[in-house]
C-alpha cells in the first residue's frame, strides 16, 4: 500500500516562493513500501495568499507527485534530484526545485514583479525515536539576486490507523540579505510608483510554520491527501511595507494514485 505524508526530508516549506506542490512534500511513509523504484502521481487544491504577506487569497491547481527510482527521485517539496546517502536513518542529497515569485498584478500597484528562479537545494535529514529532522539550503541559479534559503524542520508521522497516516511538523526559515531585498525591498522608484515607503530589508529569519497534513488509504492504489498549515513572517519581512498580514494560513486537499 501507499501512505503519502511528509517524506524524510521533510522542510515543511513555509515560504510561498516555493509554489503550492512544494508548501508540502509527499512521501512514501509505508515501511513497506520499496525505497528503491516507486511511482505515484495525483493532483490537488491548494489556497494560499497571492504572495507572502498578502492578505487575498487564490485557489490553484497542484500536481502531486512521488517517484523513485535507485537515488533519482522527483517529489512534490522536494523538487528532481539525487540521493548521495540513504539508509534508514540518514539521507542527504541534491536537488532542483523551484522558486516562486509574484506577478506585478498579485501586488500593490507600482511594485515590480519578481521573477521566479530555479534553485539548487542540498538536503540532509535524519530520523530519531520516530521524528524527522531536516536541514536544506536552496540558491537560486537562474536569478541571482534571488538569494539563498536555509530551512530547518521536525515531524512526526502517526499512523492513526492502518489506513490513516498524520504527520504534524513545524518549520522555520532563513533568508540572506539577497532574498529578502528582492521579495520584500522596495526601492525609490517603487516607492514613488506605489506611495509605499522605500525599504531595504537585511537577512534573518524569514517565518515559522505550522503544518499538520494527513492521508488516507481509500484503495491498494488510490489515497486521498490533505494539509493544513499557518505562517508568520518574522523580522524585516514582516516589517515590509508590502506585507498586509503576517499571518497566513494554507490548506491542501488531493488524490494520489500509486502505479
Amino acid at each position: 500500500m501507499v501512505m503519502l505524508g511528509i517524506s524524510a526530508s521533510a522542510t515543511a516549506d513555509s515560504d510561498l516562493e516555493a509554489g503550492p506542490s512544494e508548501e508540502w512534500e509527499l512521501g512514501t511513509a509505508d515501511s513497506g513500501q520499496s525505497r528503491s523504484r516507486h511511482l505515484a502521481l495525483g493532483l490537488g487544491v491548494a489556497g494560499l495568499p497571492r504572495y507572502q504577506g498578502s492578505d487575498e487569497y487564490e485557489a490553484e491547481p497542484v500536481p502531486l507527485i512521488d517517484a523513485r527510482y535507485g537515488r533519482f527521485f522527483a517529489s512534490s517539496g522536494e523538487g528532481i534530484g539525487i540521493t548521495a546517502i540513504d539508509t534508514d536513518g540518514f539521507t542527504a542529497g541534491v536537488s532542483a526545485n523551484w522558486m516562486r515569485g509574484y506577478q506585478d498584478d498579485d501586488v500593490p500597484k507600482g511594485i515590480d514583479e519578481v521573477d521566479s528562479a530555479l534553485g539548487a537545494r542540498l538536503f540532509v535529514s535524519t530520523t530519531l525515536w520516530g521524528a524527522v529532522a531536516t536541514l536544506a539550503v536552496t540558491r537560486a541559479i537562474t536569478e541571482v539576486e534571488r538569494g539563498l534559503l536555509v530551512k530547518a524542520a521536525l515531524a512526526y508521522p502517526v499512523h492513526a490507523t492502518e489506513r490513516l497516516l498524520v504527520t504534524p511538523s513545524l518549520g522555520a526559515t532563513w533568508a540572506n540579505e539577497k532574498y529578502m531585498i528582492s521579495y520584500f525591498g522596495i526601492d525609490a522608484t517603487e516607492s514613488a510608483a506605489s506611495g509605499l515607503a522605500a525599504y531595504q530589508p537585511e537577512d534573518g529569519f524569514k517565518d515559522a510554520s505550522l503544518r499538520i497534513s494527513a492521508s488516507y488509504r481509500i484503495t491498494e492504489k488510490v489515497s486521498a491527501w490533505g494539509a493544513v498549515g499557518v505562517t508568520r513572517l518574522l523580522g524585516d519581512a514582516a516589517d515590509s511595507p508590502l506585507v498586509e498580514d503576517d499571518t497566513h494560513a494554507i490548506g491542501l486537499l488531493g488524490f494520489v494514485y500509486r502505479f
